[in-house]
């Protein structure tokens, strides 16, 4: 099973985020879920957007991140859902624990990282809809390309951004059920 830290949005740790680490957890995975933001939450993903880029997007939340998982041994997934999926790339790039990469709806091009955007024989995932203006296909394929073919862009149909979180009013259960068993079966390749 694989050690995980998973990455909230700019919405911050809600629990929709906790209800993944708790649904990875039950299949067996080591899951911690560091708060970037220090107990802070939003309800609105424009506000909660503004808040993260004026504290200075995501390079300004690696350090926070890894000050909190300092003592985690062994090879480590990074994973994130966009904002965090953003910070969760940069810890891949920049981590020799990094095992793998899962993003949510988020990235960061490769025209935005000084050096290379994708890290040398990390195996990688992106999970976005088709039509998320946030996480886009041109965006994608950006990334894709630069990995030498260790992201695999998997995409669902529809427009929503947080297609992952229940309870949210982009929510789509049918694409978070495909997304989960997707990322369960790469964890699993990982062993």
């Amino acid at each position: 099973m694989a050690t995980i830290v998973l990455l909230h949005s700019a919405l911050g740790l809600t629990s929709h985020v906790h209800a993944w680490a708790d649904a990875l957890r039950e299949d067996g995975h080591v899951v911690e879920t560091p708060d970037m933001f220090g107990g802070e939450t939003f309800h609105d993903l424009d506000t909660a957007v503004a808040f993260a880029d004026g504290q200075g997007g995501p390079p300004a939340f690696v350090h926070a991140v890894a000050s909190q998982i300092r003592d985690m041994d062994g090879p480590v997934v990074y994973a994130g859902f966009s904002f965090g999926a953003c910070v969760a790339q940069l810890l891949a790039l920049h981590r020799d624990d990094a095992a793998a990469a899962v993003l949510v709806s988020g990235l960061i091009t490769p025209e935005w990282i000084d050096g290379p955007a994708w890290p040398t024989g990390v195996p990688g995932q992106l999970h976005r809809t088709t039509g998320d203006e946030w996480c886009t296909a041109d965006e994608a394929a950006a990334l894709v390309a630069v990995s030498d073919g260790a992201l695999e862009d998997v995409t669902y149909d529809g427009d929503a951004h947080l297609f992952a979180f229940e309870g949210w009013h982009e929510y789509d259960a049918e694409a978070s059920h495909r997304l989960y068993e997707r990322m369960t079966d790469f964890l699993a390749s990982l062993d």
